[in-house]
Formats: structure tokens, sequence, C-alpha cells
């Protein structure tokens, strides 16, 4: 079972909470995967009925209850599996043409019969958005219908498909209602997708729609990964700083063999004590650093005060050379 059909899982045997919310995360549900089934032709007082899809049995059994609690609605469901492993087994509950399912898919806020007419809300109705736990109800819904989150194993990555771009314009809107959430919207095959990228915008919205086991999972494995990777730096710091020390070893090194070159081979002993004791002790010391040099002096110096008796030996090279 993927990450995602387990935050699903989770999230679909979590208490109903209460009223206003039922009916937010319904109307997130509906407009994710929901579609309507009109009669009579026209829009002059029709009645209507749904369809809504999952691929989640627990998903289909909560929706199946929420539908009731919120509206009266008990869905029928129909289990459609193609066999072959060709693609997940697919459920669909679908409402029949009613007053029932005419009067909840009004109180979810889909559609407006005002007067004699009938006519399908495009936009989120803000009042059922009013409260932050209604907020986050609507984002419930809208993950169950047509969410996923990657394993955080593999990457970071959350999303929530939909063909209507007012729709994603709205639950990106409502996403980054949240402190600290910045959710984009990109174009994929027509569709648009509401993402976040950030681990940590992740963790928090898997904290808005409930998911707390999950998130605490979550939290581990972007912890592990945060250590290895800052290991890694680590490490990757430390090699590189040994590299550095073996290359300024050897050219020390080599200006001492040039400086011991020079007067006939007596350059050495020509050198004032304190450069010709820098001089023995990077000798015998080719892969020391100079922190580690200076610690050899007698008396003991700096690290900056044993570098600058090496830059005085490459100038005395550079003088006598020249």
């Amino acid at each position: 079972m993927s990450f995602a059909a387990e935050v699903k899982n989770e999230l679909a045997h979590l208490p109903f909470g209460k009223a206003c919310c039922c009916c937010a995360e319904a109307a997130g549900f509906f407009r994710a995967a929901g579609s309507i089934r009109r009669v009579g032709g026209g829009g002059a007082g029709g009645l209507l009925g749904f369809v809504v899809t999952t691929g989640n049995l627990a998903v289909a059994r909560r929706i199946r209850s929420l539908f009731f609690e919120v509206g009266g609605v008990r869905p029928d469901v129909d289990a459609y599996d193609p066999g072959a492993g060709i693609v997940p087994k697919r459920y669909e509950l679908h409402a029949p043409v009613s007053e029932r399912a005419t009067a909840f898919l009004e109180t979810i806020g889909v559609l407006d019969r005002g007067g004699e007419y009938t006519a399908l809300l495009r936009r989120m109705p803000q009042g059922l958005l009013g409260a932050k736990c209604c907020r986050k109800a609507f984002l419930r819904g809208m993950f169950l219908g047509a969410g996923s989150v990657s394993d955080p194993e593999n990457s970071y990555h959350f999303e929530i498909v939909t063909d209507d771009p007012i729709l994603a314009a709205d639950t990106r809107r409502t996403m980054n209602a949240f402190t600290d959430i910045h959710a984009g919207i990109s174009r994929r095959k027509g569709r648009s997708v509401v993402y976040l990228k950030s681990s940590e915008q992740i963790k928090d919205m898997l904290g808005i729609i409930g998911a707390d086991r999950h998130l605490l999972a979550y939290e581990d494995v972007r912890m592990i990964h945060e250590m290895k990777d800052k290991a890694n730096r680590i490490s990757n710091c430390d090699n590189a700083n040994v590299d550095r020390a073996l290359r300024s070893g050897a050219e020390q090194a080599e200006v001492i063999r040039r400086i011991a070159r020079l007067d006939g081979g007596a350059g050495l002993a020509a050198l004032p004590p304190k450069l010709h004791e820098a001089a023995r002790v990077r000798l015998e010391n080719p892969e020391a650093s100079l922190a580690e040099i200076g610690a050899m002096f007698d008396p003991p110096v700096s690290k900056p005060a044993a570098a600058a008796r090496y830059r005085a030996l490459a100038a005395i090279a550079e003088r006598k050379e020249a």
C-alpha cells in the first residue's frame, strides 16, 4: 500500500466533527470527485442526482456515512474491478435523482436554486469556509477525493488535482490561509495541480487535514534524512579540509626544498631560528595541518602565526631566486 493510501486510510477513520465541518468535508470531496446527474433538460427547476468515485474502500465507506450525516443521503455503492491488475479497483457512490439529493447539493454549496432556476456554483461559497476548522475539513475532503502525498523516503511532494482551475485557485487560497503554507499551482495534461514541495510545509499540511499519525512518521523520516544530509555535508567539508591541508603542506615543503638548494645547498642554514624550525617541522610532517604544525613548535604557536612563518619562507625563496 502506498504512503498516500495509508494517509487516506487514517483520515477515513477519523471521527466526524461538528456539523459545519462535516458539511465542509463533504463539499471538498464532492468538488474533487463528484459529478451531477440532471433530468428534465435545461436548468428550470429540475431535480438532481450525483455520482462520486474513489479508489479507496475505507474512503468510500466514510463518504457514504458523511453524506448521510450532512443531508440524509445514503448513496448506493458499486465496485468496478477490471481484473488482471490493469488498474486499481474503483468504487462508485451514486444517489438517484431526488429532492433529497438536490437539497444535499444545495447544502454543500454545489448549486443554488433561486426562484425557479437551478444554477451550478463554480466557486466555493465562502460561508462554508468561514471557520478555521471548516477550512481544515474542506482540505481533508479535497485530499480524500483527489489528493496524493509521496513517501518521504523517496521525495517530498503533496498535491491535489482538479479539472477546474477555479476550484484549484480556491483550494490554493484555502491552503495558503494557514501559517507558513505556500502552495503553488501548475498544469499537467490539461489539469490543475495544487502542490507543496517543502518537507516542512507538507508535514504541516498533514497535521492540518488531521493525519496526525502519519505526520509523526513523516517527521521521523524527514529528521533522519536531514541528519544524514548534515553528516554528509560535514564529511564532505572534512574531506575538503584534508585536501586543502595536503596541498598546502606539499606547497610549503616544495618552497623549503627550493630554499635548501640555494647558496650551494646551504640555504636552510642561513635562515633565522624560527624559520629554520618551521622548515624542519614541515619537512618532517608534510601531511600535518597548520594548526598541528603550530602545536609542534617550541614554544607552540597559533595557526595564523604558523602560516606567517611559511609566508616568510615563500618570500625568501622568491627573493633569492629572482
